[in-house]
């Protein structure tokens, strides 16, 4: 038996044996219940959220619906289990509309939270509603779907889409960008919303043409919304002529009165999205990108008053990007998340001043909410020992409390440490921040393996989050130190350190992983020097790929690599992604115009790889196709260099079939194991 694994098995049945914690497994990891789409009741009571719990066995997840009340002391079980539950909603009257499976196709349900168990159903939808959103009279629903754009009628559309499905030819003729996206090819269908009337038969398109609202990328929360004054319609679409090449997604605002419309950010050219209506109606705000091309820029809040067509940029002085925003009740301040460090905290804006200050520090927070009395903050929260609960911030009383404790029976018996930081100086001699997590048991006196991890994105950040697919405590759970460098290019530490990346991707990244590695090592005496891994996936991938063919630069070697969905060559790449914008920022233009395609490409390297390579991909990956994992694959095996890949037939840029999953644990953890002794 291999050291590791031998080590692991004596923990666990140590602590078997005499009733105390254990280390955690996949199938602890991946049963946790997932909280999402926190809702709050009218009368400031409730929060309604959705549960999804993933069954391994039957390799698929169930969501129900649950209540929690505002004092965290009742937590009730809404839905019964029938079909899958989904995306709550308050109606002003208290009602509760929300989605559901439960009689066959996804439709919109109706209940009273005091009579749970009486659920009736509010739509009739062909096909079904997957999410929606109420008029600001509540008389009517929108919801997207995708259609033939030509099609006269929804009821012309749904025809179309029979006759199709029903053809026995399945052939596709392309005639232009973006053909697919992420992991679904479009057949030329647009998404388009539909306002309804429940109980009617009439479908009225509010976004017809050659559109996709939402837009098939860079989009917000909810890019389609009603004003509650019933005055006003807001949505997101790109207008440009090929998608492909653009992020210029603007905000567009319709008057229900008159049938104006106007594009409210139609003199910026970067990407706008996420419009959200004040509560008196007074205020339209919305997320803004400033350069065109650039999907990583900073993310502005522009205010823009529905009288007056005033904007402003609340925001422009704020050092990093924004994540989600919220209205005060007197639409005198704005509450937000952003990035900053490896947490997301909650700010408070003053629209007059354009004050600034932080209400909530060191948290990784989500889904804010405010409750309708403007008394209370109600949002998810996580870090790696955690998955997402729902807390609560008093605004009067400056105090946090947390709800649910949904997963706390689950994990009572698991050994999990909390996330560190450490700090280096990275390329440029600029600090960097790196997130260390200690194995379970930890003892200082030991030698421990080091697993060193590579983030995505490229403009993305190792955060203290608990990761169903990149989970640091399960990393770590066979006895490994576990570290995540947020090198160049990653958000949270202001927009320069973001931008750095682009046109740099194996220079300062690389350059901060060559340093933070041996940081590591020479720091921390519980790390064996001689015992290190490294894994990445997408542009993490691609830095795997790249360290593999420059693998002596690093002072301590890896044992062994994985690449999971990485880019192997970025000139392929380029041609067969569907988003050729973020190639094009990234790269400094296209291929046949910038040199950086050839500068920053691993394949260009496959002569220096000699390290031992786990391949990892997924046929449905759009975003990086699973021609790069081939070609990966087969100048590892050509060089004869010890490799191995695990192909998913089914599966996109993520593993997230839950059989799918445990596989991919098993076999990365594996391979450290096997590389490890």
């Amino acid at each position: 038996m291999k050291k590791s694994a031998l080590l692991f098995l004596c923990l666990f049945l140590t602590a078997a044996l005499w009733g105390q914690k254990r280390a955690m497994s996949f199938e602890d990891m991946f049963a946790a219940g997932r909280l999402a789409a926190p809702a709050v009741s009218p009368d400031s009571r409730w929060v309604v959220f959705a549960v999804r719990t993933p069954d391994i066995a039957a390799n698929s997840a169930h969501s129900d619906l649950y209540a929690v009340d505002l004092q965290g002391k009742a937590l009730k079980k809404l839905t019964d289990g029938k079909g899958n539950s989904s995306n709550p909603r308050f109606l002003r009257s208290g009602l509760l509309t929300f989605v559901s499976t439960r009689a066959g196709d996804p439709q919109v349900f109706s209940m009273d939270l005091r009579w749970p168990a009486a659920i009736t159903p509010v739509t009739s939808v062909p096909g079904g509603v997957s999410d929606f959103t109420w008029s600001g009279d509540e008389r009517a629903i929108a919801f997207a779907r995708d259609v033939a754009p030509q099609a006269a009628s929804f009821a012309a559309a749904l025809a179309l889409e029979k006759e199709a499905e029903s053809s026995q030819v399945k052939a596709r003729l392309l005639t232009g960008l973006m053909f697919r996206v992420w992991d679904s090819w479009r057949d030329g269908k647009r998404s388009h919303v539909f306002l309804h009337r429940p109980g009617s038969d009439e479908f009225t398109d509010l976004t017809p043409g050659e559109f996709d609202t939402p837009p098939l990328d860079l989009g917000g929360g909810q890019d389609y919304v009603f004003s509650g004054d019933s005055a006003w319609f807001a949505y997101v679409k790109n207008p440009d002529p090929v998608v492909a090449i653009s992020t210029n997604n603007d905000v567009f605002l319709r008057s229900l009165r008159s049938g104006a419309e106007k594009n409210v950010s139609a003199d910026n050219k970067g990407a706008d999205a996420n419009p959200v209506f004040s509560p008196k109606s007074r205020y339209l705000a919305y997320f803004s990108m400033r350069r065109a091309g650039f999907e990583a820029d900073k993310k502005d809040i522009i205010l823009y008053d529905l009288k007056s067509g005033a904007r402003r940029n609340l925001t422009a002085a704020f050092a990093n990007t924004i994540a989600a925003f919220v209205f005060s009740a007197d639409e005198k301040a704005i509450y937000f998340t952003a990035s900053e460090s490896i947490y997301e905290p909650i700010f408070k804006l003053h629209i007059a001043s354009r004050k600034i200050e932080k209400i909530v520090p060191a948290v990784n927070a989500g889904s804010l909410r405010l409750t309708p009395d403007g008394s209370a903050l109600v949002y998810m929260a996580q870090n790696v020992a955690m998955p997402q609960e729902i807390f609560k911030f008093d605004l009067r009383r400056r105090r946090q409390t947390q709800l649910t404790r949904f997963n706390q029976e689950l994990f009572k018996n698991i050994e999990l440490n909390r996330a560190e930081t450490f700090r280096f100086k990275g390329a440029n001699d600029e600090m960097v921040e790196g997130m260390l997590l200690k194995p379970p048991f930890f003892d200082a006196g030991r030698k421990y393996p080091l697993v060193f991890l590579v983030h995505g994105g490229p403009q993305n950040a190792w955060t203290d989050d608990f990761h169903y697919r990149w989970n640091h405590s399960l990393f770590a759970s066979p006895g490994y130190v576990v570290a995540a460098i947020n090198f160049h290019g990653s958000p949270g530490y202001g927009q320069a350190f973001t931008d750095s990346i682009s046109g740099d991707w194996g220079g300062a990244p690389f350059v901060d992983l060559v340093r933070g590695q041996q940081y590591l090592v020479e720091n921390f005496p519980f790390i064996d020097s001689e015992r290190i891994v490294a894994a990445g996936a997408s542009y993490g991938g691609f830095m795997i790929n790249w360290m593999a063919g420059h693998s002596d630069a690093f002072k301590y070697p890896f044992r062994c690599l994985v690449s999971h969905d990485g880019i192997f060559d970025a000139r392929s790449m380029y041609y067969a992604t569907e988003e050729l914008w973020f190639k094009e920022w990234e790269y400094g233009g296209t291929p046949w115009e910038s040199h950086l395609y050839e500068k920053w490409n691993p394949a260009n390297h496959v002569d220096k790889f000699k390290v031992p390579m786990l391949v990892v991909h997924g046929e449905k990956d759009f975003r990086v196709p699973v021609c790069q994992g081939l070609m990966l694959f087969t100048a590892l095996q050509r060089r004869g260099v010890e490799s191995k890949m695990l192909y998913f037939p089914d599966e996109n840029h993520f593993v997230q079939k839950p059989q799918n999953a445990r596989l991919w644990w098993r076999t990365v953890l594996g391979w450290f194991a096997e590389h490890l002794h």
